[in-house]
């Protein structure tokens, strides 16, 4: 697995034909906006909407503006392609539609994670990056609109609508976009604007909600099970986790934040986000997993999530007790 220069990765993509552009399962804003950079920087390039393969078959219909969002498809289209390009996504088994990988000799890794088991042959994995559209943006040299808007709408929605993690190069870049004619006011509304269900599923999480710890430092802790969610939701590939959790930050007064929510298997999966710069929430996941507390975990040291069997109340005490101990 090697990292690869800018003039190389032009050249990889300029030279190929046909790509697949994969990225993780139950796919959040940065996921889809940075699968659709991609997709109009290859098209910016000149190559075939026919030869390029988005394969994202279920998201969020509050991601439905995002500029390309029609050529997402449900499967692959070939039987080999010259180029497969991951985007987002830092464990094998999260990816949609991993089972391709073998389909092609090159396969390019855009990814803003800590740690990667998706085995690529050029990586561009860069942990301090706020989002994986940033990363994808400085790589090339693209003045597409959509493009730019795709860039600004993973950027924008990985920051917590720019709530969260806000640093001097997320505040630059969001400027420099405005400048080259992306409306981030537009993008904010639309991120910001959260369905009916949305709220009616913050609301049964808020008042189940407790917090544990001191005055000066929180954990809120709640959970969704099977019973609250729709037919449609059960396998939460339509639950808009992030929003949830922006809506939850906004009202609930909290240093941290740890979220469960079952899916259609019996499992938990965790969100967890905290306000504190003292901990690793990465570090506390990775650490859980390694002790067979967790059977997955990690992400970043302010945002990270997990996979969890056993009873919620079990499973928020281990994690909320991490955090404060951390």
């Amino acid at each position: 697995m090697d990292t690869i220069s800018t003039e190389n990765l032009s050249e990889i993509m300029t030279n190929a034909t046909t790509y697949a552009i994969l990225t993780h399962k139950r796919p959040d804003g940065d996921a889809i906006s940075s699968a659709l950079s991609m997709f109009w920087y290859l098209i910016d390039i000149g190559k075939e909407v026919d030869n390029i393969d988005i394969i994202i078959p279920e998201f969020i219909k509050d991601f439905s503006f995002i500029a390309g969002i029609g050529y997402l498809k449900t499967t692959p289209t070939k039987e080999e392609y010259d180029v497969i390009i991951v985007v987002d996504c830092a464990d094998m088994h999260l990816l949609e539609g991993g089972f391709i990988l073998n389909r092609s000799q090159k396969i390019i890794c855009f990814d803003h994670h800590e740690e990667t088991s998706i085995p690529y042959t050029h990586g561009i994995i860069v942990p301090s990056a706020p989002s994986c559209s940033y990363i994808i943006y400085n790589m090339f040299s693209c003045m597409n609109k959509h493009f730019l808007n795709c860039v600004a709408t993973g950027l924008i929605s990985d920051t917590a609508n720019l709530s969260l993690n806000v640093t001097v190069i997320v505040t630059n870049t969001i400027k420099r976009l405005e400048n080259l004619g992306v409306d981030i006011n537009y993008i904010l509304l639309k991120l910001t604007a959260q369905s009916h269900r949305t709220l009616e599923l913050v609301d049964i999480i808020a008042k189940r909600g407790y917090f544990k710890g001191s005055s000066d430092n929180l954990v809120f802790c709640s959970y969704l099970l099977q019973g609250d969610l729709l037919d449609f939701e059960k396998n939460l590939n339509t639950v808009n986790h992030k929003a949830i959790i922006s809506e939850l930050q906004k009202s609930i007064n909290h240093t941290s934040l740890v979220l469960l929510i079952e899916n259609d298997r019996g499992e938990f999966k965790g969100s967890l986000r905290t306000f504190n710069s003292n901990i690793d929430l990465n570090n506390i996941c990775s650490n859980l997993v390694s002790a067979g507390k967790l059977v997955k975990g990690g992400g970043h040291t302010y945002s990270s999530g997990c996979t969890a069997i056993g009873s919620y109340s079990d499973i928020l005490e281990l994690i909320s007790t991490e955090i404060l101990n951390y």
